[in-house]
């Protein structure tokens, strides 16, 4: 096996173990040891992949993050879904995962709210600067599908109400109401969400925080929609296309190696740079997927900017 791969392979099962354990039991009163021997290996060679617990508890972080955006974009290009039910699908989807995860969640929201308090310069993490940034975008687009472009004028309005029912709405199922059901909480989510929007557009009032006021959205940082489209659908779309468009011959069937080889390094839990820009190179100039081609690159270029940003900060 290729020790690349093998070292993926191996990252890949030490994050899903300490997730399991993370969940079953809370990080806290998890032991390096008891993920080394779950895993199969000893102690000293977990320390190798990850320095310490916090790095590892990072990377699992991510690693659900990864999770549930793929599932998210997943739902977003489902068929046969009212922008209604898509939005709808997509909070169950996330209240789901908050409940398999919230002994980890808990501890980590609570570690990340007292490295807000104690230092504020963390808030300037790219990696938490990203999220929010696409979350506010994506947002904003699950708005205007709703309500029109005149809602734009309370995104951060609404963001915020939001925000705090769903909190609100987790707490009390945690601790309180654990009879609360997925389904019945999404919908009330978006109802209060009618309300509020309906309300708003009707008596015209001024929003507390103007959007172009809103940090996230006035970040330098890279922040069209596209970014929360998942590389493989992406990925997907281009091989229909080569599949349906492209006159039956070796070029066509030299892309769609190129494009399978892309695929399931894509989908490998460290794709390999190397690998992905040589395939995206023999991908270009070709005018059907040229656009994809593009969209694919933009998005690419941004992963990798964050990497080396991330890489630099550890140095």
């Amino acid at each position: 096996m290729n020790p690349i791969h093998e070292m993926n392979e191996k990252k890949k099962l030490i994050i899903t173990t300490a997730l399991k354990l993370f969940s079953a039991k809370g990080s806290v009163a998890t032991s390096m040891q008891e993920i080394a021997e779950l895993c199969g290996m000893s102690k000293g060679s977990l320390y190798l992949m990850f320095k310490s617990k916090e790095e590892l508890e990072a990377s699992t972080m991510e690693y659900c993050l990864y999770t549930l955006m793929d599932e998210m974009s997943q739902i977003e290009h489902e068929a046969g879904l009212t922008s209604r039910e898509r939005l709808h699908k997509q909070i169950e989807t996330l209240l789901v995962h908050v409940s398999e995860l919230k002994e980890f969640l808990r501890v980590q929201l609570r570690s990340i709210m007292m490295d807000d308090e104690q230092h504020p310069s963390s808030k300037c993490n790219p990696q938490h600067r990203d999220m929010e940034i696409r979350t506010l975008h994506w947002f904003k687009d699950k708005l205007e599908d709703l309500y029109g472009p005149e809602i734009e004028l309370y995104t951060v309005d609404l963001i915020l109400l939001t925000h705090g029912l769903f909190l609100s709405y987790v707490k009390i199922w945690f601790t309180e109401m654990p009879s609360l059901t997925v389904s019945k909480m999404a919908s009330n989510l978006l109802q209060t969400i009618d309300y509020a929007a309906y309300g708003l557009l009707d008596q015209r009032p001024a929003p507390l925080i103007p959007l172009e006021n809103w940090p996230a959205w006035t970040s330098d940082s890279i922040t069209d929609s596209t970014m929360m489209r998942h590389p493989i659908h992406i990925i997907k779309q281009m091989q229909d296309i080569v599949t349906t468009d492209l006159t039956a011959g070796q070029f066509r069937n030299d892309a769609l190696e190129t494009i399978a080889i892309l695929k399931q390094e894509m989908m490998e839990f460290t794709p390999r740079r190397a690998i992905i820009l040589g395939m995206m190179h023999n991908l270009e100039n070709i005018p059907a997927i040229e656009s994809l081609h593009s969209e694919l690159q933009h998005i690419l270029d941004a992963m990798y900017s964050r990497f080396i940003q991330a890489d630099s900060s550890h140095k």
